[in-house]
This record gives structure tokens, sequence and C-alpha cells, in this order.
């Protein structure tokens, strides 16, 4: 029997968390299908715009994410109290961008008249749930979700295709993994493994070849200001400092420790001083492929599984 979702996700405190989803049956929906002799590499980009959009609606930061040819990884923060923070206002502005009305169509009205139209609707819509307290509470409540923003996230998604298809049925496996990410390290780890995801699968070399990552988002945008910056989120609906609190490192050590991985695993002989180090973080991605509950210390494992009446039988990420 599957463990509870509410088992799996801190209820009361903010915290990282490393998503995953499949496709049904494992198959390539979101690249080269083999059976069907069609490219649906497209679909990557719809994963990777609405995950984007829903972020900054959703009370979650988008750290990191990475959409394959038939599953999808995401490594966000997610805070289950901030949506009682935020006014009906806020709530109402969230809802409508998540969820906007219909666009009117430009052939008719002329392209700077549908814009137009389209915002007036848009605030007639958040108008009208303004006056609705029991709807603002359920949109509250969904926005506020994890599990929300993972069903909004691939419903659409599941939709468009099956009509681009023809077809009926699911296309993602019904249940996502999440597994909480309980230290700097694990969310590293994390990041690291979800973001070489390509390079592993051998489709790629470089960190900026493969357009459905974000780390490759992250180098084509890189500036020597930004590579002394801190690690910010790729969409963010918690505020400019949430991530701050949970990891502490510059984009350029980021960069420099993915790049390091890829010299090691590929090219053995061109290992540097720090090739302890990547040996470390390479180890700590190994333990994360056992797609455990959660991610830390022995002892935050330990606090973890007693607070939700669970048997710690996991490993623990190296110390």
């Amino acid at each position: 029997m599957a463990t509870p979702r509410r088992l799996l996700v801190d209820p009361e405190n903010a915290c990282a968390y490393h998503l995953a989803s499949k496709c049904t049956r494992g198959m390539f929906l979101c690249g080269w299908d083999r059976l069907t002799r069609k490219q649906y590499g497209h679909r990557r980009r719809w994963l990777v715009k609405r995950a984007r959009m829903l972020a900054s609606c959703f009370a979650v930061d988008l750290l990191t994410y990475t959409v394959m040819s038939n599953h999808f990884h995401l490594i966000a923060i997610y805070d289950p109290k901030a949506s009682e923070t935020w006014s009906d206002q806020e709530v109402a502005r969230r809802w409508v961008d998540a969820f906007p009305p219909r666009k009117p169509s430009s052939r008719v009205r002329g392209k700077f008249a549908a814009a137009r139209m389209w915002e007036l609707r848009k605030a007639e819509r958040r108008t009208l749930m303004l006056s609705d307290a029991d709807r603002l509470e359920r949109a509250r409540c969904t926005l506020g979700s994890l599990s929300s923003f993972m069903k909004h996230l691939k419903q659409p998604i599941a939709r468009r295709a099956n009509l681009e298809d023809d077809c009926e049925g699911h296309f993602f496996e019904q249940r996502f993994y999440s597994g909480a990410l309980l230290n700097e390290k694990a969310i590293i780890a994390a990041s690291a493994y979800v973001d070489l995801n390509p390079v592993r699968a051998d489709l790629v070399e470089r960190l900026d070849e493969y357009e459905e990552a974000s780390i490759a988002e992250r180098v084509r945008e890189d500036s020597p200001e930004r590579l002394n910056d801190y690690l910010r989120p790729i969409a963010s609906g918690l505020g400019p400092q949430q991530y701050r609190s949970f990891v502490d490192i510059t984009l350029g050590d980021y960069v420099g420790l993915l790049e390091g991985m890829i010299a090691a695993q590929t090219t053995p002989e061109k290992k540097t001083v720090q090739s302890d180090r990547i040996s470390d973080w390479r180890a700590r991605m190994f333990a994360l492929s056992k797609r455990q509950r959660a991610y830390g210390s022995a002892e935050q494992l330990r606090a973890w599984s007693s607070e939700r009446g669970l048997r710690c039988l996991e490993t623990p990420l190296p110390s």
C-alpha cells in the first residue's frame, strides 16, 4: 500500500522536495516514440512553460527542473503555511494568473484590442472571486497545496497531448514521487542529480546543450555578476528570500561542481584537486537514486520518521 501524501509532505514547515513523475508505462511520450515512429519532443517545452507559470502562483519555489522523454524531475521548496498569509486580493490575483480566462481571438479584434479585452476579463474574474468567500477559500487551499500543484501541472499537458494524438486515457502515472530534502547537502545533491540527468543518459556532453533542463537556462544567462550571486529559483511563488534560508551556494560554485562531476565521469585523467569533493557529491547522487521518502543526516531521518509513525529503514546521505 502506498504511503499517504500527508506523511510524505510536512504539513507545518517549509521544506525542499524532489518531485518526479513518469509517463504511463514508461513510454516515450515526450520524445522519440519508437512505437509510433513520431517525435514528441515539443511536449517537453509545454511542461517547462507550465511549471514556471504555476510556480509563480502556488506556494512553491521552483529551484531545478529537467524534462526527459518519459519522465520529469523538479526540485521545489514548498511552504504549507504561506497561502494563509496572503491577502484576499493576492489569492485572487494568483488564481486568475494560474487559471486565466480564454484569450479572445486576435484575428477578429486585432492584437492590441484582444490583449485589452483579455486583461478586462481577468480583472472581472478577480472581482467575482473577491465577492465569493467560499470560492476564495477553496482557491487559497488549492494554491497552498503541493499535490494540487502537481495535479494542475500534469492534467493540462495530458489533455493537450491526448488531443494531439486523438486518443483517451492516462498520459502520466497517477501517483508522483516526492522525497523530502532535509538539509542543504541533500538539496544540492538532488539539484545536481536532476541537472545531470541528460548527461547521465548520454544525450548531451555539456550543461548548456539540453534545452529542457534548468542548468542550461542558468548557463546561457550567465554573466560575471551572476556567477558570484547566490543560486536563485527559476520561478518563485514564496518570495526572493526563501531559498537563501535553505541553500547557501553561488551559481559559479554550483556550475563548477557539475562540470567537475562531468569531467570526472568522462575523463578520469582530468580529475583536479577537488576530486575528493566530487567523489563525495557523486556518492550523494547515488544515494538519491534509491528514491527514499526523505534524505538527510541519520538524526534528521530518525526524527522525520518518528514524527510520522514510519520505520526508518533507509540509509542516510553520506555526512
